[in-house]
């Protein structure tokens, strides 16, 4: 794998790249390289070319699954890293990530964990075991333990919240195959109602009303902006997976250890700073310019960018106005992250293992991402998500972190005094995403579902928002590639 970047008129080729900013889906951290330079062979022709637009986990997966089928494949990127929404920060001797995270267990995320067994990439446990809460809600201005909430706290908010979940699993009555969530009239009517109005249909507790919110918003987006057929189609992908095996994993190393595996595996070039432009089709072939002023040439091409940046490219032919329309229109999650490090564990000495799902505040969510790491302190994400996400979309980071820092010090009084580093990643305000996943609108799963699953000519897409199963998730992303190189494998 030879991974190039453009610099000024020069071109080098990077073996090993260490990305420090992200889901994440950067920012402005500090990044560390190891660059050797090198002479750059000259490619020879071969047949079965193509270029994949993305160095995400998506695209990865679709280069290194074209090459297993006897394609040459080059990697377009725009940004100066792989990874995509996925990402590592280094912080002192111990890293976060600023994007995707959680691995659900293996016999849900079955492709995350094949590959990762292939390519011996470490998993890690979440959470910490034993007598520490796994958490808390921040609940009417104080901390109370999951445990607590459940067995000593007020009966009426509980029951309601309790009442909320339980609607929530009766959706997937309106979704028997999750391939097809809109099959049926009642999951049509779904599409057209968005979750804020089901959820203020229960006449919930204003307090466990909260809650509910928070978990949608924390999940996927605003209640307003979300489907309801999106979250049952949701409830009926985890319908039958226990609690031990939902976000039970992340990668020991980070993110950028999965990401860098799939490059080291790779025997295509991957080219940095070269976001894409124009994509034209002639001849049985495709060229793709970028605004590098490079232009690159191959028999298909696979597009796996987000959607929200897929209207800055220019296709020639021109997409079906479907395409186009899906794109402008069809909801992103908008998310940030913010990676506070301490120098003390705090959350520990309340028996917390740092997860919050929190009301009343921005800061919607928080977790330590540092059980496995060494070091007597460790890091919280701060996780803000919907309009509180939104609304900081042209904030500095360091607003942001000091927004974080002073709602983490309403909830852990004194915490300000153990802080570290902080960094952060507003995905909202990154360029080349716009956005955190895919959150289906109302009207939009039933518009158009499976829109990007079918090429445009030589033209195929990929990405965690063409997937039927795991939207929103590295899970989805990689099947995404897979999908995509097992269509391309059909034409040969």
């Amino acid at each position: 794998m030879n991974v190039s970047k453009r610099k000024d008129s020069l071109r080098i080729v990077v073996n090993c790249v260490v990305f420090s900013s992200l889901l994440s889906a950067c920012g402005s951290n500090d990044t560390q390289t190891v660059i050797e330079v090198q002479e750059r062979e000259q490619p020879q022709a071969v047949e079965n070319q193509a270029i994949v637009v993305g160095a995400g986990l998506s695209g990865l997966t679709a280069a290194y699954e074209l090459e297993s089928v006897g394609y040459s494949v080059t990697i377009l990127e725009a940004k100066d890293r792989i990874g995509g929404r996925i990402g590592t920060v280094q912080m002192g001797n111990q890293h976060g990530e600023l994007g995707g995270e959680f691995i659900d267990g293996p016999t849900v995320h079955q492709e995350i964990h094949r590959y990762a067994n292939l390519f011996d990439v470490e998993l890690a446990d979440t959470g910490y075991w034993g007598d520490i809460e796994s958490g808390a809600y921040y609940i009417e201005g104080k901390l109370v333990s999951y445990t607590d909430f459940e067995s000593n706290f007020d009966t009426a908010i509980v029951n309601d919240y309790n009442r909320f979940n339980d609607a929530l699993s009766l959706l997937v009555d309106a979704v028997p195959d999750s391939s097809d969530p809109a099959m049926l009239e009642i999951a049509k009517k779904y599409d057209l109602t968005n979750v804020q109005e089901w959820i203020n249909e229960m006449q919930l507790h204003p307090t466990a009303k909260l809650v509910a919110e928070q978990f949608v918003r924390g999940e996927f987006d605003e209640p307003s902006d979300l489907s309801l057929l999106h979250l049952a189609h949701y409830a009926r992908v985890y319908e039958n997976v226990s609690e031990d095996n939902v976000e039970s994993h992340r990668f020991l190393k980070g993110g950028k250890a999965m990401a860098q595996a799939f490059a080291d595996n790779i025997a295509g070039s991957i080219h940095l700073n070269q976001a894409v432009k124009r994509i034209s089709e002639s001849d049985n072939r495709v060229n793709v310019e970028t605004l590098a002023g490079e232009s690159f040439q191959a028999d298909i091409v696979v597009v796996t960018v987000p959607l929200p940046v897929l209207n800055k490219i220019e296709f020639n032919p021109r997409l079906p106005q479907a395409l186009l329309d899906a794109a402008r229109n069809i909801n992103y999650g908008s998310h940030s992250k913010v990676l506070l490090q301490y120098s003390k564990r705090f959350w520990l000495d309340q028996n917390l293992g740092g997860e919050t799902i929190v009301t009343g505040l921005p800061t919607g969510w928080t977790w330590e991402t540092t059980e496995r790491q060494d070091g007597d302190g460790g890091i919280l994400i701060a996780y803000t998500s919907g309009d509180y996400s939104l609304i900081q979309k042209d904030w500095t980071d360091q607003q942001i972190i000091d927004a974080r820092l002073d709602e983490m010090e309403v909830m852990y009084p004194s915490s300000k005094s153990f802080l570290v580093d902080a960094k952060v990643q507003n995905w909202v305000a990154e360029p080349w995403t716009q956005g955190g996943f895919i959150a289906y609108g109302p009207g939009q799963i039933t518009k158009y579902w499976k829109l990007f699953q079918q090429p445009v000519g030589r033209i195929y897409f990929a990405g965690e928002h063409t997937d039927t199963l795991y939207l929103g998730y590295m899970e989805g992303a990689v099947r995404s590639g897979i999908r995509v190189a097992e269509q391309i494998a059909q034409r040969k």
